[in-house]
This record gives C-alpha cells, sequence and structure tokens, in this order.
C-alpha cells in the first residue's frame, strides 16, 4: 500500500506553496504523524529552509550530489541502472525531545532541472509500453515511497516549483491529493483557470499510458514496477 502524497502547486510563484508544506511538515509531526518532506522544485527552497548552510555546503559540494533527490536519479540519468536508495535527512534532531524522528526531507538540488529534458523525452514513449520511459517517468513516486517507507512516514508532502514543465508533469502524476496556494489577486486567479485543464489534461494522459503498460506482454523483472495512480484529486485552494 502506497503512502500518500499531497502536491503543493501553482504555476504562479510567491503565493506561500513552499511556506505551507514547511509549517505542515511541523504541524502533523505535532499531531504525531510521521512526514517525509519532498523539495523537487530545482530551486531548492524548501531545503533552504529546513537546513543551515553549513549543512547545504555538505550536502551540495562540488561534483556528485548523492544525498540529493538528483542523486537519486542519476543512475537513471545516465543510463547505468534505476535510481539509487533516497537519503531521508532527519530534521526533527533540530528539536529530538518534541518530535524524534518524525520529519524526514528529501533534500533538494539545483541539479534537478538537468532531468527535465529526460522526463520529456520519455513521456511519449511510455504509449509504447516501453519500460525504461516507465522507469524514468513514475522515478519521483517511486523515490518518495521509498524515502517513506525508510521513514516509517503516514504522509508526504511535495513541493513544486512554479511552471507547468516536465518535472511538473512527472511530479504530479506522483500526487493522490493536489493543493493549490492562492494569492488574493487577479493574477492569481487567472492563473488557477489555466490550471485545472492542464493538470486534467496530465491526469488523462497518465491514464492512456498506464494503459499501455498494463496491456503489453511483461517478460521478467519488469512485471514488478510499481507505477503511480496519478489520481491528482483537488484538496483546496
Amino acid at each position: 500500500m502506497s503512502i500518500p502524497v499531497i502536491a503543493f502547486f501553482n504555476n504562479k510563484g510567491g503565493v506561500g506553496k513552499t511556506s505551507l508544506v514547511y509549517h505542515l511538515a511541523w504541524m502533523y509531526a505535532d499531531l504525531g504523524l510521521h512526514v517525509v518532506a519532498a523539495d523537487l522544485d530545482p530551486q531548492a527552497n524548501l531545503t533552504s529552509a529546513f537546513l543551515e548552510e553549513e549543512r547545504l555546503e555538505q550536502l551540495w559540494p562540488d561534483g556528485n550530489h548523492p544525498d540529493t533527490i538528483f542523486g537519486c536519479l542519476q543512475p537513471l540519468q545516465e543510463g547505468t541502472g534505476d535510481i539509487a536508495e533516497p537519503h531521508v535527512e532527519n530534521i526533527s534532531d533540530i528539536q529530538p525531545s518534541l518530535f524524534g524522528e518524525a520529519i524526514g526531507l528529501l533534500v533538494g538540488d539545483l541539479l534537478l532541472s538537468s532531468f527535465e529534458d529526460d522526463l520529456s523525452d520519455m513521456w511519449p514513449r511510455c504509449l509504447d509500453g516501453d519500460p525504461r520511459a516507465f522507469r524514468v517517468i513514475s522515478a519521483f513516486w517511486r523515490i518518495m515511497q521509498k524515502a517513506a517507507e525508510t521513514q516509517k512516514a503516514d504522509i508526504i508532502l511535495m513541493d513544486l516549483g512554479p511552471n507547468l514543465g516536465a518535472i511538473n508533469r512527472a511530479a504530479l502524476i506522483a500526487a493522490d491529493y493536489v493543493v493549490v496556494p492562492l494569492s488574493p489577486d487577479l493574477f492569481s486567479l487567472q492563473g488557477l483557470r489555466n490550471l485545472g485543464p492542464t493538470l486534467r489534461k496530465w491526469r488523462d494522459g497518465w491514464q492512456k499510458r498506464l494503459n499501455a503498460w498494463q496491456s503489453r506482454d511483461v517478460i521478467g523483472s519488469t512485471v514488478n514496477l510499481q507505477l503511480p495512480a496519478g489520481t491528482m484529486q483537488p484538496a483546496g485552494y
């Protein structure tokens, strides 16, 4: 059984997506839940909110970043394997007496933007039932589920960047629920009108790809590839 994923998304910036994820993680921990906060925004603002600069320098050295979300994707991107085992940063070390190990962070990475082209290329190939395409498109969901299993999490909160690109499409098909933060202004309302049809298009497109996967003759280990349902149910704005 998969752990529920709640995405916080709007294609307009500055509406409080990252702040909501940050504070809700602490609130859920205060209620006794175990939480994974997943930073899938290439700007990595959620990671910067949770961690001190000294720790960020350790996680983002020159060269490889094995303990970030991008580090999990590198074997898949380079064609040397599938996703790597995710590192879950224990945020609750800050106040262990209050929260124990209730909050884990999937560390964001500025290098994540380099995965955009792979996601764009693999999206149409899923219609042919290509196993590698499905591994790439489902990578975010599988990483988050592995992290949640490690953390014994009850819920996954996902922060996303403000755009309608391939990274967010792959992230949102991993979401069970979508929250759309808004500001009380005309641009936010106009953005909401544009967002609904896009999410519906992505959800329908993923269902077509799931049907293509289920209708193909699957041989060997690819039978066991777990894929997200891509429900993207609206949870409010």
